[in-house]
């Protein structure tokens, strides 16, 4: 049996727990950044009054991979939906229809959902003492002298926050759009296959692991996020058929766990100061756990989570929607909470139940909604005619286009 991870291809066969591991990957989301509002040492939009140390540890287990195995999902999803259309025309109109669902919700989550958070982070650092209202009539002025010192964001003091992955995905689909084009060509694809390396289970590890502390050595800033993710969605584009790469997780199974279980140790301790560790060791452990947690999840999913469920396809159509909600969500009900001091673990209760049940019936209201189905990354339900659909892509395509350029541009 061939070792090359470029050899083997399964064309036919659905991986479930793809499906399953992305609902998990995104609830999880949503419980970490809850715990962002409790978090001492952590930066985030907005903290609650009880904050502490102790969950760091905690989120420790997830913060090194977490958006990395998102990442990976999403470059082996878009590898079976491009795979669905030949040719350049029927691409280059996917592409298209591809860019109106993704850059809608996030110009609706920048000018209606995102602004909350704003408004929470400011009153709560005391630059603001003014209702709601007030504040949203000020955020649409971009040149608002009251957001002198909020200024990054697509526009002036309009961010992204949380819907960076949007953003990010949107580029990254574009240029693996462009890659895919230009595999295809018989000028480049002779040299394409002349470079290919046949690479093993282990030195593919090996080489994202170097690709993960090249980027964190030569970048700074939000750069080092970006690079790697681009990294692992092109790594999951790649390997999203490969039959080789699939069956090695399952080979390594025992491998990965322990590995991951050490590293976390590793870094658990580092982090309490109970283990001393140079700089460039800590750098070499973190980076060596964001490769082997995303392995790991995709391995445990590969052997527990195979399988179809009638209400698979339900949870994968509400994440969208629940990721551009939930943050705005979950820190509005912290700001509102947080006057009546009612304790750690009601605050905590009351937090985590409210945002689900929030996000939960705002989705719902939407689902019902054909017109507004789009807004937050869900497809149109009904057959309409063919001119009305042309229509509805037209007007989403110029809605977006002013974002699309800011965004490339």
């Amino acid at each position: 049996m061939s070792t090359q991870l470029n050899a083997i291809q399964s064309k036919h066969s659905r991986h479930y727990f793809i499906d399953w591991l992305r609902v998990i990957a995104f609830a999880t989301l949503i419980f970490y950044h809850i715990g962002m509002l409790y978090s001492q040492n952590w930066g985030f939009h907005f903290k609650s009054n009880y904050t502490s140390e102790y969950v760091e540890y905690f989120m420790l287990l997830f913060s090194p991979w977490r958006m990395l195995l998102i990442w990976f999902i999403s470059g082996v999803a878009l590898r079976f939906m491009l795979d669905k259309v030949s040719g350049y025309k029927l691409r280059t109109l996917f592409v298209l229809k591809r860019s109106i669902f993704i850059l809608l919700p996030l110009l609706v989550g920048l000018w209606l959902v995102v602004p909350i958070q704003l408004y929470a982070e400011m009153h709560q650092q005391g630059v603001i003492d003014i209702t709601y209202w007030q504040f949203y009539l000020a955020f649409l002025d971009t040149s608002n002298s009251i957001f002198v010192n909020y200024q990054s964001g697509v526009w002036p003091h309009v961010d992204v926050n949380h819907l960076w992955y949007l953003r990010s995905l949107w580029q990254f689909m574009l240029i693996v759009f462009i890659y895919s084009l230009v595999a295809k060509l018989s000028i480049f694809s002779s040299l394409l296959n002349t470079i290919k390396v046949n690479l093993s289970f282990s030195m593919l590890t090996g080489l994202l692991v170097i690709a993960m502390l090249l980027a964190n050595n030569c970048l700074k800033g939000d750069a080092i996020r970006e690079v790697s993710g681009f990294i692992f969605l092109f790594t999951g584009y790649l390997l999203a058929k490969n039959t080789y790469f699939w069956k090695s997780l399952n080979r390594y199974l025992w491998l990965l766990c322990a590995s991951f279980t050490l590293l976390y140790v590793c870094i658990a301790l580092a982090y309490q100061n109970e283990l001393d560790l140079p700089n460039y060791v800590w750098t070499a452990i973190y980076n060596t756990q964001r490769v082997v947690g995303v392995l790991t999840m995709l391995t445990l999913a590969q052997r527990f989570l195979n399988f179809k469920a009638a209400y698979l396809n339900t949870l994968n159509s509400w994440v969208f929607p629940f990721y551009v909600l939930h943050q705005s969500v979950l820190i509005i009900l912290c700001f509102v909470l947080q006057p009546f001091n009612l304790g750690l673990m009601v605050e905590l209760f009351l937090i985590i139940v409210c945002t689900w049940g929030a996000c939960a019936a705002i989705t719902l209201v939407v689902m019902r909604i054909d017109i507004i189905r789009p807004l937050l990354g869900l497809k149109i339900k009904n057959n309409y005619s063919p001119a009305l659909k042309k229509t509805g892509y037209v007007l989403g395509m110029l809605l977006t286009l002013p974002l699309a350029y800011q965004l490339a541009f």
